[in-house]
Order: structure tokens, then sequence, then C-alpha cells
């Protein structure tokens, strides 16, 4: 989606009159989940001028709005105010006759800068295929994730790296090779971050080693059946096709599994949904022994980006269970150092990258075949 990919924090806030006993705010977006309405306000929002709120309505849709206002003239002179990729939604003065930071099913945040806004700007095409073959073209040794966008010319952008500062790209444009200097590259900053999938058409992940090899996700889908096997004691991960009875492997993991003193799932299980750059929801359990043994407080939501979010950049939730809970989970990991160990509290932890290689060859095939046809099995 991290791809959203938005760094929260709530405010503290301090009930006011308003002069008619109304609340004025500015309508600007209305979405299907919650994730789109993050999605508008990091792609349209990058360095916002007012309290912005979240509002879940009675129809199950997410309404964005921007402001807080104690009357309607001041809502509409802010109004004037918004920048022309703000307008151009048709943002209108919404009445409400509460406040919307005391109701329950509104959150009110500010967000500071999102990360991974830079990038170095190497090709500029009128066609999707010339984008993509400027990779192979002036990008050997690739040493970083490359994005291909389509920007707001419309033209297709190849960019090379992710960074969170204009420092950080520059530096790494100074180590670019010959060739790809001989395009003229410069550090682009874009109005929102490329940790969403969806701000960008492709990403080409940088190559590891050249022992690894992508998997052919049109070969993957032919697959009768999945299944995933992990063994606690080797800390390996096999990944299995299915194929007219008979078991292909197609790729190997190391992976990391639960604490030798934590209770772990065991035996054979499903799965009941995949995430991409994935929101943690901890459970109270998880957020009590955070707050005592790392002093740090979890909110019950933590987004995709946060420094607290330990799940990655995706998750993969499982129907095993253990005394009854159901919590656990294949998914990334904030600490790649500990992939190989015995280290999660009963989970199933991956590189980030091999995660989101997984996690998105599942989903395809979930959805062109069936989730009930991936097997898991923990030993």
């Amino acid at each position: 989606m991290y791809f959203l990919k938005l760094f929260f924090v709530f405010l503290f806030f301090t009930p006011f009159a308003y002069a008619d006993g109304k609340f004025y705010t500015l309508s600007m977006c209305l979405t299907k989940d919650y994730d789109g309405a993050s999605y508008f306000l990091n792609r349209y929002l990058d360095e916002p001028q007012a309290n912005i709120f979240i509002v879940k309505l009675e129809d199950g849709h997410y309404l964005t709005t921007y402001g807080s206002f104690n009357s309607r003239e001041k809502a509409l002179e802010f109004m004037t105010k918004l920048p022309q990729r703000l307008k151009q939604h048709k943002p209108f003065v919404k009445e409400f006759d509460y406040n919307l930071a005391d109701d329950k099913n509104t959150q009110k945040y500010i967000f500071h800068k999102e990360s991974l806004n830079y990038s170095i700007s190497v090709c500029s095409s009128k066609e999707y295929k010339n984008a993509l073959g400027c990779v192979k073209e002036y990008i050997p040794n690739q040493k970083s994730d490359v994005y291909i966008i389509k920007d707001d010319d419309g033209l297709y952008k190849t960019l090379y790296g992710a960074f969170e500062t204009h420092e950080q790209a520059q530096r790494f444009a100074n180590t670019l090779a010959d060739v790809t200097k001989s395009q003229g590259p410069f550090v682009k900053k874009l109005p929102y971050s490329l940790k969403d999938q969806r701000t960008y058409l492709e990403r080409i992940q940088k190559r590891e080693s050249k022992q690894t090899k992508a998997i052919d996700a049109d070969q993957f889908v032919k697959f009768e059946k999945i299944v995933i096997n992990v063994d606690s004691k080797t800390h390996k991960m096999s990944l299995h096709g299915i194929l007219d009875g008979k078991a292909v492997e197609i790729k190997k993991y190391k992976v990391s599994t639960a604490k030798k003193d934590m209770p772990k799932p065991l035996g054979e299980g499903g799965i009941t949904s995949i995430s991409l750059h994935p929101h943690w929801y901890p459970t109270q359990e998880t957020i009590k022994n955070f707050k005592k043994t790392k002093n740090i407080i979890l909110p019950p939501v933590v987004p995709y980006g946060n420094p607290h979010n330990y799940m990655g950049e995706a998750k993969i939730n499982l129907t095993h269970e253990v005394n009854g809970k159901n919590v656990f989970r294949i998914h990334g990991t904030l600490n790649e150092s500990s992939i190989g160990k015995s280290e999660s509290g009963g989970c199933i932890r991956m590189k980030n990258s091999e995660v989101f290689e997984l996690a998105t060859l599942l989903q395809k095939y979930s959805e062109k075949k069936s989730i009930k046809n991936i097997r898991v099995i923990l030993n």
C-alpha cells in the first residue's frame, strides 16, 4: 500500500464553544475503507495546515474532512486558500451538530512528514514499456529498488531508490554508475510516499544476489494447491505447489519462530487473510506487555510505517490456535537479524522483501483459485 503507508499521532484536544453551536469543516473525500482515507491524506495533504478528521459514517464509509471552524464564513475563507490539487476534489463546507473530536467514530490526527518522499528520476517516457526498458539499459548492478510511476504530466517516470530526505537522495545520486549519470538524473520530491504500493505502477526490487530468482506469478497460479511447511527446529520454510497430485518445491526461506518458552501453533491449517503494507492490531495482552517491558505505549491500531509496527511489509493471518487464541501470522519484522532464530511470540517472521514476495503471490493465487487451496503446516 507501509506502500498506507502514514505516520500519525493523536492530538490532545480541548473543546471550545462554537458561535452558533455548530461544527464546520471541509468535506474532502468519501472512501469505502480506512486505508482509502489514509491514502487520500498521504497523496494530497503533504503538509496539512489544519486539523484532519476521519469520520466513520453509519453506512460504513469513511469521510475525510479538513479543518475545524466556528462559522461557515471561516470555513469558506479557508477553502479559498487550498492548493489547486485539493480544490480539484471539489471540497465543500459540511456542518455537524457536534464536535467531531468528541465523537467515538471519529479520529483526529496530525501527521508528520511522510518518509520516502524523495527519489532519483532517471528517465521520462511517453510509454510504460520504455520506462521499464530504462531500468535494463541505464541502471546496471541495481543497488536499490526502482519504481515506475505515471506522473501528473502524463509521462511515465523511472525512479531509482526511495529516501526520507533530499540529502540522502543526493548522496545516493553521487554514487550512480556513469551510464546512469548519462541520463541526467536528479533528485525528485514526491507529494506522496513510495512506501504505499498504490503510489507506483511497478516496483522492481533490488537484486540481493545472483542466486535469487523471482517466482513466476503466472506459473504459480497454475498449481492446484499451495503448501507452506515451517520447521521450527531448523527455522526453515519451504513453499511447494501441487500439480497433478505431485509436489513441486518452489522456494525455501529462512524464518524466525517462537521462543523456546512460548506456546507455538502446530499442525495443519489455512490462511484467513493476506495484507500488504499492513496495519498492526496488537492484543490487549501485547499492549500491556509493551508498556511493562519496553515502556512503549501502543495505540489500538499501529499504522503501516510506524516505527512500532512489527508486521513489516506484509502479514498472512493463519487459522492455527493455541489455548483458544487465534492471533498467529506469517509476517515481516523490524529486526531482520532475528531471522533464523527462536525469537518470536509464536508467529513466523520473514525478511521483509521475502514476506512481501510471498504475500503478493498468495494474494494473486487466492484471487485466481481460492484461499482455501493454501495450506500451512507448522512443525
